[in-house]
């Protein structure tokens, strides 16, 4: 008898263990060239789904989460919409409340205040580690993740904002943001592909790539028409 319950103890172990080497959920990364989402925070974000994904009903849903960040990168909140699944959402947030954020991407939340030009760069291009007296920009958007658990996509639309002396900061300087957009559209190119990328909303965000081709005036326009939306 007992050689048959060892053996049958050690099938029901093996069966146990044979779930945790599988998956199902899919992480899918659409070209793009903001920053990205730590490997660890996506893998979080995945098992998410993967566990209570199959509870919602088939479908495409987008995930919108801001996490705020302090002045050393630690995450102090995370905010979140668009899935109807309390557990999921939550699950979610916890993943994203766990990230770590890198001084590269620290550094993008970091723009020169002064709009005299250093080495050819005007205020929008240049950062400042480690000034928080210069901070102006306030939110960077991540580039977009979707998971995949068949018959459901989850699409992750993350931005960083920066909280606390940061954003204290941009509030007392209200047009910087204007100034910004302004010295894109007069320079175009890169500089306004930079500046759409940063916009965290995507409608807007969608809206500033439409302008690429138009005219530095209608760009200007645009950017006096959507200053202090965004």
């Amino acid at each position: 008898m007992r050689p048959f319950v060892s053996f049958g103890l050690l099938g029901l172990a093996t069966v146990a263990l044979v779930p945790l080497g599988c998956s199902s959920a899919t992480i899918r990364h659409h070209p793009d060239d903001r920053p990205r989402l730590p490997a660890a925070t996506a893998e979080r974000l995945r098992a998410c789904v993967d566990e209570l994904g199959g509870e919602l009903a088939g479908g495409y849903y987008t995930f919108d989460a801001t996490v705020k960040v302090d002045e050393e990168g630690r995450v102090v909140e995370v905010e979140g919409r668009g899935v109807p699944h309390p557990e999921l959402a939550i699950c979610m947030r916890i993943a994203l409340r766990g990230m770590t954020v890198s001084e590269d991407l620290l550094g993008k939340l970091r723009v020169s205040a002064s709009p005299t030009p250093a080495n050819g760069q005007t205020a929008a291009e240049r950062a400042l580690v480690g000034n928080a007296a210069a901070f102006v920009l306030v939110v960077v958007a991540l580039a977009e993740i979707v998971i995949e658990a068949a018959p459901v996509a989850v699409a992750i639309a993350a931005a960083v904002e920066a909280t606390g002396e940061i954003a204290e900061v941009a509030r007392r300087r209200p047009n910087r943001n204007l100034r910004r957009c302004l010295d894109a559209a007069a320079a175009g190119g890169a500089l306004w592909e930079n500046l759409c990328n940063s916009i965290p909303r995507r409608e807007d965000r969608a809206e500033c790539w439409s302008k690429t081709k138009k005219s530095e005036q209608e760009k200007r326009g645009w950017c006096n028409e959507k200053f202090g939306y965004w």
